[in-house]
This record gives C-alpha cells, structure tokens and sequence, in this order.
C-alpha cells in the first residue's frame, strides 16, 4: 500500500493544486496589493473556475470595486508572475443590506378580548374564511 505521504505529494505536484497554493500565497498580501482601505471594505472568499469570489461589505464598495475590477486583477496577476485569476466577481457580504430587526414580541390578549372576536366572526357562514380569521 502506498504511503499517505507519497500520495499527497503526487496531488499537491499537479498544476491545478500549484496554480491552486499559489494564489493563496498571493492572496495572503491582499492588503498589500489592494490598498488598506480596499482591503477593509472587501476581502476574497475562494475561487471558482480561475474567477476570484470577493465579498463586499456595502453597495457602494461594490459598485467602487466593480470599477477598479481590471486595474485589481492585474496587480493580482502581477504579483503571481502570471494569469492566475481571470477575473473577479465582487458579491455584497451576507448581512450587509440591513442590520437585523429585533422580533416584537407576540402579543397577548385577554380571554375577553378572545371571546368577543370569536363571537364577531361567528357570523362568518364560510368555516374556512372565519378560521382564516383565528
């Protein structure tokens, strides 16, 4: 049986796995080669098919970045010292539309309250359209 190690080192020796460890090490500089306002505004995600997933923290970022998209994936490409990305799809970060609104609490009615609706909408001669009600 061949050893783990042999194996891995036949995986991480194929050109999809080098190109794969390469842009992560170029990824690690991403302040650096993006600028620090850039790189708190946005920061990559993964890779799908040679295209660079980066999410966005807002609208405006996103819209900011979609502009410098050609101008970002050269100075990427730059620093791998070849094509590594061939292009870069920005996507708002998860949560950014709106901050969550507290649930209200359910409201609670009185027995009495309770009672009189249900007298109100007996009158209601279709079963299904009164339950509708409740």
């Amino acid at each position: 049986m061949e050893e783990v190690a042999k194996i891995l080192e036949r995986i991480w020796a194929a050109p999809k796995w080098q190109k794969g460890l390469k842009a992560a090490r170029i990824l690690d500089h991403w302040p650096n080669l993006v600028g620090e306002a850039v790189a708190r505004a946005a920061r990559p995600r993964g890779i799908a098919r040679g295209v660079l997933i980066v999410e966005v923290q807002d609208h405006i970022w996103l819209q900011r970045l979609r502009f410098e998209e050609q101008k970002i994936l050269s100075r990427l490409n730059e620093a791998a010292g070849e094509t590594l990305f061939e292009g870069i799809k920005f996507v708002l970060q998860r949560g950014a539309l709106r901050p969550a609104r507290p649930k209200k609490p359910k409201r609670v009615f009185s027995d009495q309250l309770v009672r009189r609706f249900r007298e109100e909408i007996s009158v209601i001669e279709d079963a299904e359209l009164r339950e509708a009600f409740l």
